[in-house]
C-alpha cells in the first residue's frame, strides 16, 4: 500500500488514499523549499480545500464515516453518522467509539481495538467482520463495518465505514423463512405424493421420474425399486405407440384421460386402468414435464365380470328351474303311469315294447331335470353332518373303476378335517361329476389328486369374489393332468348345456350341477386351469356348527310295496299329476280324498275331518304355500303327519332347499315305489 503522507510545517497529516495528489505534492515541495510565507499560506489555503473535499467525499458516502484515533477516540464523523447513529456529526467528536457499541461488547472491544492497532490491516465491507451498533436512543442495529488505516503526525488512525444492515437482514431472514417454507412445502408434496392412495408419478420433459408414490410402485409390480432418473420407457418397454403419442400431446400442453383403458404388460397380463395424463408447469410458466394419475381397476373389473356372470347364471337357473319344475310336472305323469302299464303287463304282452321307451326315456327325463334343479339351486337337500374325508375313501374304490387303470387316484386326505353339513348322496354325485370330467381330459393316461383341507377365507379374500361368504371351510380339491381349459371358455364352464366334447359325448349338466349344489350349500367354487398341464377344481363347502348332529342316510332299497288303510289328503294343482297321484295310492289301499288348492283342501278337512296324512305340493296357486296349508290343518288337527312333494322347492319350510328338521319331502318325478315307500315311511312315525 502507497498511502498519502500529507505534512505541514514538517508534520504528517494523514494518508487520504485516493485524494488528488499532484497539486498537493507540488504545494509541499515549495513548503520543503522554503519559499516565502506567500507560498506556505497558499499551502494551508489548499490543504484547508483538500481536506474540505476529502470530508466532502466521506460524506456523499452512503456508509457513516468515522475516523478512529488509536486512544479510541472519533475524530471525525460523517454525516451519515446522524441517520446511522441518531448523533450529530459533533456529537461525537472526541468521544470514546463504545459509545456507538452496545454496552453487552465494550469490554472486549478495547482489547480488540488495541490489538488491531498493533498491527493494522485493511478490511473491506463484506469480508465476513460484523458488528451490532448502538444508536443514540440506546436501540440496536446489525453491521457491518470496513477498515483502513491512516498514518497521522504523531498517531495512528482508523477510517471505519458503518453500514447498517437491518433492512438486509430482514430480507435475508424473509428469503430465508421463504426458502424453508418452500423446502418444507416440497417435503411436503412429497410425502403427500409418495404415502398417496392414488399411483401418482411426477416425470421431467424427457420423462425421467422425479417423483411417485408408493400406490404407484404397488400397482405396477415395482415395490422395492428407485425410479429417479429413469426414463419411463426403460421402466416399461413395452408401452405401445399410442401411449408414446398420448405423452407427446402432454408434454404439448395437453391433458387427457379415460374411465377404462387396458394395458397389456411384459409378462402378458392385461391390467385395467382409470388414468388422466397432464402437464405440469415450472415457476416461468413452461412446462416442466408430465404428470401421471392412475387408478388399477383391473379387480374392479373382474368383479364385474364375476357380478355379470353370477347374474347371467341367476337368470339361467331361474329359466332352467321353471321348465324343471313343469317337466317334472309332466314326467311324473309319464313315469308314474308307464310304470304302472309296465306292471299290469305280462312278460309276453306285445305293447311292453312299446312301453319299455316310454318309461327309459322318461327316467332319463327325470335325470336330466334333476341336474337342471341342481344347477338352479332349486333341489330339495336332505342334510346330515359328515366327514368328507370318509365320503372320499368310501368312493375310491368306484372312483377307481370309473376312471380307469390309466389313471393314478392320489388321495391326500387332512387329519382332523372339520365336519360339514349338506346332502352326502348331492356330494356324492358332485364329486363323482368331477371325476368323470377329469377322467375325459386325460384320454391318454395321468394322475388325479384329491385333497382335502381346513381353510379359512379372509375378508380379503371375499371382497374379490362374488358370493363368498368369510369365514371357515372345508377344502377339497380334485386336480388332474389333462388337456386343461381355454381362457375362452373358462368362465362358462358352469353353465348349462355348455360342453367341450363332441356331440353326443355330454350334456353338458355335469359342471353345473356341481356349481349349483355347492352355492345352495353356502360354499363356493373354483376352477385354475392351464391348457396343456391340467385343471384344478376347489370346492369350499362351510364347516359344520358346533352342536351339528351327525347323521348319514342309509341308502333306501326298494322291496315289495308298502301298502295300507289311513286316510290320505291330496292336494295339487296340477290335475293330471293329482289323477296319478290318487290312483297309485288308492291302488295301494289308502282312502284318498284330493283338492287342488289350500282353499279347497281346508273345505275338504271341514267336511269331511282330518286325515291321517296331509300329501300337498309346496307350490301352489291361490296365494296358500303347501307349508301354510299345513300350518292351518295343524291347528285344526294337532299331530297330523304331512309329506310335501314339489318340482323345485322356494318356500318357508326349505330353507335354500334344506329341509327343516321333522319336514318330508318326495321330489318330483316319483314312481309309484317311491311313492308307496315315502307315504309309508311318514305314516310310521
Amino acid at each position: 500500500m502507497n498511502p498519502l503522507a500529507i505534512k505541514e510545517d514538517g508534520k504528517t497529516l494523514g494518508r487520504f488514499g485516493s485524494l488528488p495528489r499532484l497539486g498537493l505534492r507540488q504545494r509541499l515541495r515549495n513548503l520543503r523549499l522554503g519559499k516565502g510565507a506567500a507560498h506556505r499560506d497558499q499551502t494551508t489555503t489548499d490543504l484547508r480545500a483538500s481536506e474540505a473535499r476529502f470530508k466532502g467525499v466521506l460524506a456523499a458516502s452512503p456508509d457513516a464515516v468515522i475516523i478512529v484515533n488509536d486512544a479510541g477516540l472519533i475524530e471525525f464523523a460523517s454525516d451519515r453518522v446522524t441517520d446511522i447513529f441518531g448523533y450529530a456529526p459533533g456529537e461525537l467528536a472526541d468521544k470514546p467509539i463504545e459509545v456507538l457499541i452496545p454496552e453487552r461488547f465494550r469490554g472486549a472491544h478495547l482489547d480488540q481495538l488495541k490489538t488491531y492497532f498493533r498491527k493494522p490491516t485493511t478490511r473491506m465491507m463484506g469480508s465476513g467482520l460484523f458488528l451490532w451498533g448502538r444508536r443514540k436512543d440506546a436501540t440496536e442495529f446489525p453491521a457491518e463495518i470496513s477498515l483502513s488505516p491512516v498514518a497521522m503526525a504523531d498517531r495512528a488512525a482508523a477510517i471505519a465505514a458503518v453500514r447498517d444492515i437491518s433492512a438486509r437482514r430482514a430480507l435475508e431472514a424473509l428469503q430465508q423463512k421463504a426458502a424453508e417454507a418452500l423446502r418444507e412445502s416440497e417435503r411436503r408434496l412429497r410425502y403427500f405424493i409418495k404415502y398417496s392412495p392414488a399411483a401418482i408419478a411426477i416425470l421431467d420433459k424427457e420423462l425421467r421420474y422425479l417423483v411417485y408414490s408408493d400406490r404407484w410402485l404397488a400397482d405396477y409390480g415395482l415395490a422395492g425399486r428407485d425410479l429417479r432418473g429413469l426414463s419411463h420407457y426403460e421402466v416399461f418397454p413395452e408401452i405401445p405407440d399410442r401411449w408414446r403419442d398420448i405423452h407427446r400431446r402432454a408434454l404439448a400442453g395437453e391433458t387427457l384421460r379415460a374411465d377404462e383403458d387396458s394395458f397389456t404388460r411384459g409378462d402378458g397380463r392385461v391390467q385395467w386402468l382409470r388414468w388422466e395424463v397432464r402437464p405440469w408447469f415450472d415457476t416461468l410458466g413452461n412446462i416442466g414435464g408430465v404428470a401421471f394419475l392412475t387408478e388399477d381397476i383391473t379387480d374392479r373389473k373382474r368383479m364385474e365380470a364375476q357380478l355379470l356372470q353370477a347374474q347371467k347364471m341367476q337368470a339361467i337357473g331361474q329359466l332352467t328351474g321353471g321348465i324343471a319344475h313343469d317337466f317334472n310336472n309332466l314326467l311324473t305323469v309319464i313315469l308314474g303311469n308307464a310304470e304302472t302299464l309296465l306292471d299290469e303287463m305280462k312278460d309276453d304282452d306285445a305293447h311292453r315294447k312299446l312301453v319299455e321307451p316310454i318309461f327309459a326315456a322318461a327316467e332319463r327325463g327325470a335325470g336330466l331335470t334333476h341336474l337342471m334343479l341342481a344347477f338352479a339351486r332349486r333341489q330339495a337337500l336332505e342334510s346330515s353332518t359328515f366327514d368328507l374325508n370318509e365320503v372320499v375313501t368310501r368312493m375310491n374304490a368306484l372312483m377307481r373303476r370309473t376312471i380307469g387303470e390309466n389313471v393314478e387316484v392320489d388321495l391326500r386326505l387332512t387329519k382332523s378335517l372339520w365336519r360339514v353339513t349338506t346332502d352326502i348322496r348331492q356330494m356324492e354325485t358332485a364329486i363323482l361329476n368331477v371325476v368323470l370330467n377329469a377322467r375325459d381330459a386325460m384320454p391318454q393316461g395321468g394322475k388325479l389328486t384329491i385333497e382335502t383341507g381346513n381353510v379359512e377365507l379372509s375378508e380379503d379374500y371375499a371382497a374379490h369374489s362374488v358370493e363368498v361368504i368369510p369365514g371357515q371351510y372345508v377344502m377339497m380339491a380334485l386336480s388332474d393332468t389333462g388337456s386343461g381349459i381355454a381362457p375362452e371358455i373358462l368362465d362358462r364352464i358352469f353353465e348349462p348345456f355348455f360342453t367341450t366334447k363332441p356331440v353326443g359325448k355330454g350334456t353338458g349338466l355335469g359342471l353345473s350341477m356341481v356349481h349349483g349344489f355347492v352355492k345352495q350349500t353356502g360354499g363356493h367354487i373354483q376352477i385354475y386351469s392351464e391348457v396343456g398341464h391340467g385343471t384344478c377344481v376347489k370346492i369350499f363347502l362351510p364347516r359344520a356348527k358346533a352342536d351339528a348332529t351327525t347323521a348319514v342316510p342309509s341308502a333306501w332299497t326298494p322291496a315289495t310295496l308298502a301298502t295300507g288303510t289311513e286316510s290320505i289328503l291330496v292336494v295339487e294343482d296340477d290335475p293330471h299329476v293329482r289323477l296319478f297321484a290318487v290312483q297309485q295310492l288308492r291302488r295301494l289301499g289308502y282312502s284318498v280324498t284330493e283338492a287342488s288348492d289350500g282353499r279347497s283342501a281346508l273345505q275338504e278337512v271341514a267336511r269331511s275331518g282330518a286325515p291321517d296324512l296331509l300329501f300337498t305340493d309346496v307350490v301352489m296357486p291361490g296365494g296358500m304355500t303347501g307349508s301354510q296349508l299345513a300350518e292351518r290343518v295343524g291347528q285344526m288337527a294337532p299331530g297330523i303327519k304331512v309329506l310335501y312333494t314339489s318340482g323345485y322347492t322356494e318356500n318357508s319350510s326349505l330353507h335354500h332347499g334344506r329341509l327343516d328338521p321333522g319336514v318330508h319331502l318326495l321330489q318330483k318325478p316319483y314312481r309309484s315305489e317311491k311313492l308307496a315307500h315315502k307315504v309309508r315311511e311318514v305314516l310310521d312315525l
